[in-house]
């Protein structure tokens, strides 16, 4: 992937839900992490109850990483490309149920991901509605000094629309994401975005998923996987296989729910893709042997 840029590591000490992410993100997936005991009104004269406390995080495991990044660079090694998958699909399941705390987990840890997906999603079922185009949704945004570019300008420039600002490492899984996915749109599609189509719109938001979800299983558990002379293959090959794999599942995840073509379901079709598709690395069935 073009704009990848693997480095060290998770670490184990890390908490399995930075204390940032709370509710709000609108997402099914969080469970009910933003839910509050109300304190008393006071009503009747009494004394305002003190709030509960919240409970205390989660210990994490210092070492959930360690199964996870074994098994993929095990799978890196592998000459054979069943035995290949084999590993990518072990290595994806620690991640989730190891290191992430299973489906929910890893997908309530994809909340700025999540919400970048529906935003990007909502855009495209606009642009793509009768009577509109891609033009006309950047006006109904207030993005007018948009309009007049070219279409391969616009779809670049919809980053800092898209993805959400900042400059740490959250926000720059969607930001690139995003770009990888618009240089991913095959040039016969290209033709469709002015008004995107189904197709068009489940390919963009198929390749931004996937996007996300390799990235962060990369920078969690893919470190070492630089340095692979038994193997022949370049650090950027053994990326696109990963992201293939992975993109398979998510393609599999979407064509469960019909893909996401209501406007008006959006955020629910987003959570339900990303949940599925870590609940499908979290099912891998074949033995147990990664810890």
């Amino acid at each position: 992937m073009g704009t990848s840029t693997p480095f060290g590591g998770g670490k184990g000490s890390n908490p399995l839900l930075p204390s940032w992410l709370g509710g709000g993100d609108g997402g099914t997936a969080a469970g009910d992490a933003g839910n509050q005991s109300p304190a008393s009104s006071g009503q009747g004269g009494g004394p305002s109850a003190t709030p509960p406390a919240q409970p205390a995080a989660p210990s994490p495991n210092k070492n959930r990483y360690r199964g996870g990044r074994r098994l993929l660079n095990a799978a890196a090694k592998a000459s054979a490309s069943d035995d290949r998958s084999r590993g990518f699909a072990k290595a994806a399941r620690s991640y989730v149920k190891t290191a992430s705390g299973g489906s929910r987990g890893a997908t309530a840890r994809a909340a700025s991901d999540r919400r970048a997906a529906s935003k990007l999603a909502s855009f495209l079922l606009g642009a793509g509605s009768e009577g509109s185009d891609i033009r006309q949704e950047l006006r109904r945004l207030n993005l007018e000094s948009l309009a007049n570019r070219t279409t391969e300008e616009i779809f670049y420039a919809l980053v800092d629309y898209i993805c959400e600002p900042g400059g740490d490492l959250d926000e720059a899984y969607a930001r690139a994401a995003y770009i990888d996915a618009i240089c991913e749109i095959p040039d016969g599609m290209k033709g469709q975005l002015e008004r995107p189509d189904a197709e068009t719109i489940n390919f963009i938001l198929e390749r931004f998923i996937a996007n996300t979800v390799t990235k962060r299983i990369e920078n969690a558990i893919g470190n070492d996987m630089i340095s692979l002379p038994e193997t022949g293959l370049s650090a950027r090959e053994l990326q696109r296989l990963f992201q293939d794999w992975v993109s398979g599942r998510v393609k599999d995840a979407m064509a469960a729910i019909g893909g996401v073509l209501r406007q008006d379901q959006v955020r629910s079709q987003i959570d339900m893709i990303y949940e599925e598709a870590h609940a499908s690395f979290g099912n891998y069935d074949e033995k147990d042997d990664e810890e």
